[in-house]
């Protein structure tokens, strides 16, 4: 099974913890804030929001086309798949 880059994994625990609901963008972004604030030195906070945004869709944007999450593009809400559990959690997920 291929490694994915701890913040796409940390993408996949939050939306993991939402599972079965969705999640917006922008309600990603700030859950993610601590991942950011590690990695970025401090700059004008609106510019630092809109980086993250683009950090974050183009992160979704990957991990939809790995079949990793379900991103609906007309409303910016994702959830994590099956796919996604198992690669997170290491286990198969039944009902």
């Amino acid at each position: 099974m291929e490694t994915l880059p701890f913040f796409y994994i940390k993408i996949l625990q939050i939306l993991a913890d939402k599972y079965g609901m969705s999640c917006t963008l922008e309600e990603l972004t700030s859950l993610l804030t601590p991942v950011f604030n590690a990695t970025t030195p401090f700059k004008d906070i609106i510019s630092i929001e809109k980086e993250n945004q683009a950090r974050v869709l183009d992160a979704l944007l990957l991990l939809n086309s790995e079949g990793y999450v379900f991103l609906n593009s007309s409303s910016d809400n994702s959830s994590i798949s099956i796919k996604g559990l198992i690669a997170v959690h290491n286990k198969v997920f039944c009902n």
